[in-house]
């Protein structure tokens, strides 16, 4: 999307009304999906909306369908997790990445087969059998995953649970950047896209999809800024990698037992965790607590 004239700070780009926003609660099958809540409930969290996706794609009179033309085409999403795994290891090797995406898949396959298939067989009248696909459900995810937007907590509400995702149309269509010169803003009736600084005419209009590593570009949406132009780039080292280097200098049992007690002590202080990374960025380290402890600790006496 392009300016057409230039454009001021704070100027009102486009609004979508919260009418035209699809979710688990504007769906046609939203009374549905709240009833069978408990039953929906998932590690992602994401299984309500994507049933609605799988029902209004196949709904022949579903308001989204002009929605639905403007998608990518499903089959050729970029995302990792549609690479050739030996391509995937290959260049992706090192950033955490790949074993993201095994853990994506395993999950997105007992998601489905647990949860969403049983759903679908159990209202065959809903769901046709063309969209009862892990193929479909897995390209779905991708989606959701890549152009989902998730409206924030009121300040009061930081203890409740996330808001679940939502698909906004016309919203998803802008592109990243972390120098982005626009920003949605959240109302009661209407979401707005707003000018954050001056666009020049003829130029593009970026949104912004957070503060995103390379490594979270590539995961979740399929594409990397190139450098230097990613400023939220980190370098982030597996706590685990950190722990597997100290072991290997330890010369005798007692001492790499110790160590092993230090870091279970290290995981009780939740400074560590075997799913955790030290995170460097341009500046500074992210994590510089953490990592200052655990060098302390399970550095060499």
């Amino acid at each position: 999307m392009v300016a057409r004239e230039t454009v001021q700070p704070g100027e009102l780009l486009f609004t979508v009304p919260r009418a035209a926003l699809l979710s688990q609660h504007t769906c046609s099958i939203s009374e549905l999906l709240e009833r069978e809540r408990g039953a929906l409930q998932s590690q992602s969290g994401w299984v309500p909306l994507l049933l609605a996706l799988l029902h209004e794609l196949q709904a022949p009179a579903s308001p989204w369908s002009p929605y639905f033309a403007l998608w990518p085409e499903l089959g050729h999403l970029k995302h990792p997790m549609f690479w050739p795994e030996e391509e995937r290891r290959r260049l992706l090797q090192g950033t955490g990445v790949p074993e993201a995406v095994e853990k994506d898949l395993a999950n997105i396959r007992s998601e489905y087969y647990s949860i969403v298939l049983p759903f679908m067989e159990a209202h065959p009248h809903l769901f046709s059998p063309r969209v009862r696909s892990l193929e479909l459900y897995h390209q779905l995810v991708a989606l959701v995953m890549a152009y989902s937007f998730q409206e924030p907590l009121e300040e009061e509400d930081d203890e409740k649970e996330p808001n679940p995702p939502l698909m906004v149309p016309a919203a998803d269509i802008l592109n990243h950047l972390p120098d982005h010169n626009a920003n949605l803003e959240y109302s009661p009736n209407y979401l707005r896209m707003v000018a954050t600084k001056p666009i020049p005419k003829g130029h593009e209009i970026f949104n912004t999809y957070g503060q995103m590593a390379n490594w979270q570009l590539i995961h979740m949406y399929g594409f990397v800024e190139p450098y230097p132009d990613n400023t939220d780039d980190t370098a982030d080292i597996q706590m685990v990698t950190v722990r597997e280097a100290a072991l290997q200098g330890t010369k005798a049992e007692a001492e790499r037992l110790l160590l092993l007690e230090r870091w279970d002590y290290l995981c009780k202080l939740e400074m560590v965790g075997e799913e955790g990374a030290f995170v460097i960025g341009w500046e500074k380290v992210l994590t510089e607590e953490e990592l200052t402890t655990t060098l302390k600790v399970e550095g060499p006496k």
